[in-house]
């Protein structure tokens, strides 16, 4: 496993601790938080230490092909643009607190984290101080979460609850006034009907029910600027947690599909399409697929916000059953793109590419511990790896993502 290499090697790093501000990472009561490494290690010492549990982790890869230096994030510190907090009690009073993956424990009442921009602390900071008003009290007896998405500038904020009725909605409308006035980037709040405990915050890459969204104030699009354009994308979609290296991303995937104007490209888990508009600008045709239909209507938006396009969006499953009839057009010299969730790629899709014989496959990674198996079904249809390159996108965690570009072999 990737975390194990890596908790290995940032343990020889941690004498170069951060001198961190007054308060950050601290929890109410000022102990120092240690859910995540930014707490304890400079984020120059923490990326030697990532990059060289890279370099372990990739010889023990069959046949891996050569591996790139890791890309560092230009945020290293401060970079989230997707953050969330867990709403609990404490001495009777709502709190809200930081969580890892094993709910059983306790949330940490961390209102400044150092891997958050700033803009997401005041959030924070200003619902526990309001969170206690009359107006509100509805609200916070049905909140669980509270999550902050958007771009650096501007914000969503999402309360999570475990109903939506007038009670939590006069609630929301009384905590989102005050909330909207005392932190000017919050362009929309919602409210958010789930039960589920995603850590890794709503990306299950399916929009949810209309019925279980309710919009309390602004806007319900997001608005974020890669690759030279703007894009709209839904708040309650998939979307990079580090923007700060998203235009990184789409620099490499277009080297590693080399597309020419002749060619054309499949963009599998497109999302509100990034990739398909930016590296496939350079093909001659670019067909991207999504389940999520909130995600698809908002590529088909970005898509004709500059005029005719050569790219098309389909929604629809990503399953082996499901893309043969797109598959089919492909041409030996065209290239496919996935950026599958953390989960990876269901039974049959990556066969299901390699059959269609695309000259190259470019393959993204957020869960590198998936990628043994994942490489091995490439192999076995008859791919080998050319390169691997890999990000640093959620620095102070023990997360890396990688990008591999795979050709028949």
């Amino acid at each position: 496993m990737f975390s194990e290499l890596f908790r290995r090697h940032i343990g020889r790093a941690q004498g170069s601790a951060p001198d961190l501000p007054a308060g950050l990472c601290r929890t109410r009561a000022g102990s120092l938080c240690a859910l995540c490494h930014a707490s304890s290690t400079a984020y120059d010492a923490e990326a030697r230490a990532r990059g060289a549990a890279l370099a372990e982790f990739w010889t023990r890869l069959p046949s891996p092909g050569p591996l790139a230096p890791l890309v560092r994030s230009p945020l290293g510190r401060r970079y989230r643009t997707v953050t969330k907090r867990k709403a609990f009690l404490a001495r009777d009073e709502v709190r809200l607190g930081l969580i890892e993956g094993e709910y059983g424990r306790r949330p940490l009442p961390v209102r400044a984290c150092a891997i958050e921009p700033e803009t997401h602390a005041a959030v924070y900071a200003r619902l526990e101080e309001s969170i206690h008003a009359p107006a509100a009290r509805s609200l916070a007896r049905a909140l669980r979460y509270v999550i902050v998405r958007g771009s650096y500038d501007e914000l969503v904020v999402i309360f999570s609850v475990d109903r939506i009725d007038g009670e939590t909605v006069r609630g929301a409308n009384g905590l989102s006034r005050g909330l909207t006035g005392a932190c000017p980037a919050v362009r929309g709040v919602l409210l958010y009907e789930d039960r589920g405990d995603d850590r890794y915050y709503l990306s299950a890459r399916s929009a949810p029910p209309a019925r279980s969204v309710r919009k309390i104030f602004g806007t319900t699009d997001i608005r974020l600027s890669f690759g030279g354009r703007t894009f709209h994308s839904p708040p309650l979609g998939f979307s990079q947690v580090n923007a700060s290296l998203v235009n990184a991303l789409i620099a490499e995937a277009g080297t590693m599909l080399a597309l020419g104007g002749d060619d054309d490209m499949v963009d599998l888990y497109c999302g509100y399409g990034v990739f398909t508009l930016t590296a496939g600008r350079a093909a001659r045709r670019a067909t991207g697929i999504e389940r999520s239909a909130e995600a698809v209507e908002a590529a088909i938006r970005n898509a004709k916000a500059r005029g005719p396009s050569n790219a098309r969006f389909i929604r629809g499953d990503i399953t082996e059953e499901s893309l043969g009839a797109v598959l089919s057009r492909l041409r030996r010299r065209d290239a496919v793109l996935l950026d599958p969730p953390r989960g990876g790629t269901a039974p049959g899709v990556i066969e299901c590419v390699a059959a269609a014989r695309p000259a190259r496959a470019v393959h993204m990674f957020c869960n590198i511990d998936i990628m043994p198996g994942e490489l091995e079904r490439w192999s076995r249809a008859g791919y080998r790896v050319v390169r691997g390159t890999p990000f640093d996108m959620f620095p102070g965690t023990d997360e890396t993502e990688i990008m591999v570009l795979l050709e028949r072999a």
